[in-house]
């Protein structure tokens, strides 16, 4: 179901969704990448309804859609057991990869299983065909967080985990930080554990200018292999530096004494800016807007090249929230993603009727931090981007974003597709200031037609910008109908239509509709009796009529003999007045050659024995 509104505004609105009603295993499995012609969502699914090739328990969910979410194919991967989907990678136009997690040893799962859950790292092409699969991680439980293609053609993936053995060699305690670097192939080439006795934790990856590795998390506590020092006993931001043979480069810790977790990082000109979630108002924040430990903000930091603050911004309300994703846009400015159950502080417009549910957040700072504008999108339920990975938000350019999410109530405010149970909610944000189709040149045509048995007359435009179809407009109703939606139309005229037609054209996209354009005039004639067959005392005939290459004036021929001394002349005028030949008559018959003027009623005009004579000639291919 597509849902499409008009909107002219600065703060980006939703132009379509799609949903995907399925009962979900896990709000935070939504996921989304672009293809050439349209996206690839991932889905975690816990029934097969909707779906082929469902192994049973929970599957991972691919549909490859065209660019209006259409469907082209849809597939189930996983085996019988639990399996999630937490990113799709795009390395091609014709290959990607899921990065997911699994507890199956059965079905397309066929590398094993260490233990419990793994990582599942399965490449497929773009028809969904498995090039290949592959399993990682611990005998415990690996929490996945983030996968990031390599400049080597590699990846680098990172999740939280509960013990040693498997491919992990070393554990520190209390839940560890541990990336792995892969071939192209799947194969490891290294892996490195993260982190000490303390409480560790890692969301999301970045590669720099400089091709190193930057791992965003929480640390607890110092010591061991973790170098700087966590403000307080629950946990800071921590930013770990590696280069691509996994040796750390640097690291930092950033908050207050309450816990703080970053979620999303990105590299400036001159620096970084990460995103985290903040419960502190001390230490390196100031500004929350909830209590210290009780509701959380979103806490955006900005980074110097040395790694220094240089400035610091909580936003939120009262209640929580979490960020998903930060990008920087062209003003130098920032645009932030984030889940939020407030309606209070900075945050207005939440659209959930308990204090249990969530809003989608989105907020615009400028370059220095502040707030521009702040929009919620949701219904009546709760409306959450998955939480542990930034994928679930695809950037198109600054005014145009495609979210991967879910929702839970039904059609309400912004969400206008059936939800039943919880269902995966896709859905696209325009600034439609922006993308606002511009209004079209006017018309090009013929300024005079025929309307004598339905003749059809065809009118071009030149493409406007931002224009995916048009809207053509004849009036009056009466002169004919008109068709097209594209830059060319047709007009069938009303047999028998007589008078001046006015035709214009608007261009269209999911933005909205344009202005009417400049009108086009036409003048219509029934061009009926232009054959002007004369009686035998009429001293002109003219023929043929229409015309296509000539036409011939043919005189009686005693009439002509006495105006030929007069210097008689025939006058060609168009449809607008404006003469056009001039045609001396020296002979029974003068010819008016016509090849080369343009289709139209044109009118003439001569004089015979002190008599004017005057009539129609229609000139068309």
């Amino acid at each position: 179901m597509l849902f499409f509104i008009d909107c002219y505004a600065q703060i980006p609105e939703i132009v379509r969704q799609q949903c995907y009603p399925d009962p979900l295993v896990n709000s935070n499995y939504q996921t989304i990448a672009q293809t050439e012609n349209g996206y690839i969502l991932g889905v975690g699914i816990n029934n097969g309804n909707n779906a082929s090739n469902y192994h049973g328990s929970a599957d991972i969910w691919i549909i490859v859609t065209d660019s209006s979410f259409n469907t082209i194919w849809e597939r189930c991967y996983g085996g019988s057991d639990t399996d999630n989907p937490n990113e799709i990678v795009k390395i091609t136009e014709s290959e990607y990869y899921i990065f997911g997690s699994t507890s199956s040893t059965d079905g397309d799962v066929q590398s094993g299983n260490n233990g419990f859950n793994d990582i599942w790292v399965v490449k497929i092409n773009i028809q969904g065909e498995i090039i290949w699969e592959n399993t990682y991680g611990c005998p415990g439980y690996d929490e996945i967080r983030d996968f990031i293609l390599t400049p080597d053609g590699g990846f680098v993936m990172i999740d939280r985990i509960g013990s040693a053995g498997g491919d992990v060699s070393q554990y520190y305690g209390n839940g560890d930080v541990w990336m792995c670097k892969c071939d192209s192939l799947g194969n490891i080439e290294w892996e490195k554990t993260l982190g000490n006795q303390g409480l560790d934790n890692c969301i999301s990856l970045t590669i720099n200018n400089e091709g190193n590795i930057m791992m965003i998390g929480a640390v607890q506590q110092h010591g061991g292999m973790v170098e700087c020092y966590p403000d307080g006993v629950w946990g800071d931001v921590w930013l770990v530096e590696l280069d691509l043979q996994g040796d750390i480069i640097s690291q930092h810790c950033y908050g207050g004494s309450d816990y703080d977790l970053g979620f999303s990082i990105i590299e400036l000109e001159d620096g970084y800016i990460f995103a985290a979630d903040t419960h502190s108002d001390d230490g390196d924040v100031s500004g929350l807007h909830g209590s210290p430990g009780g509701g959380s903000d979103i806490w955006v930091v900005r980074l110097n090249e040395q790694f220094g603050i240089i400035w610091q911004k909580c936003i939120g309300g009262y209640d929580n929230e979490l960020p998903v994703y930060i990008t920087q846009t062209t003003d130098n400015g920032f645009f932030i993603i984030g889940n939020t159950y407030s309606n209070d502080g900075d945050v207005s417009g939440n659209h959930s009727i308990s204090e249990y549910d969530t809003d989608i957040w989105a907020v615009k700072l400028d370059s220095l931090g502040e707030i521009e504008w702040q929009r919620c999108y949701g219904g009546l339920g709760s409306e959450t981007a998955g939480t542990w990975c930034a994928s679930t938000v695809l950037k198109i350019n600054d005014y145009n974003y495609i979210l991967a999410a879910n929702t839970d109530y039904g059609p309400s405010y912004d969400v206008q597709c059936t939800a039943e149970h919880t269902d995966a909610w896709f859905f696209e944000l325009k600034d439609c200031a922006y993308y606002a189709p511009a209004t079209p040149a006017t018309p090009c045509g013929a300024d005079t037609a025929c309307s004598a048995g339905g003749t059809a007359t065809v009118y071009t435009v030149t493409p406007a910008q931002n224009a995916w179809s048009y809207a053509w407009q004849l009036l009056p109703e009466t002169a004919g109908t008109i068709s097209g939606d594209s830059t060319i139309a047709t007009v069938s005229w009303a047999e028998n239509y007589e008078g001046t037609a006015v035709i214009t054209v608007r261009s269209q996209n999911d933005c909205g509709q344009s202005n009417w354009s400049e009108p086009k005039y036409t003048q219509v004639f029934t061009c009926l009796g232009t054959e002007e067959i004369p009686e035998e005392t009429t001293a002109l005939r003219v023929y043929p009529n229409p015309a296509k290459d000539y036409v011939i004036f043919e005189f009686d021929v005693q009439s002509l003999m006495f105006e030929v001394k007069r210097k008689t002349e025939i006058k060609i005028y168009d449809a607008f007045g404006r003469e056009v030949s001039c045609l001396p008559v020296m002979q029974k018959k003068t010819i008016w050659l016509t090849k080369n003027m343009r289709n139209g009623l044109y009118y003439y005009k001569t004089e015979i024995n002190g008599k004017a004579l005057s009539g129609k000639v229609v000139i068309r291919d």
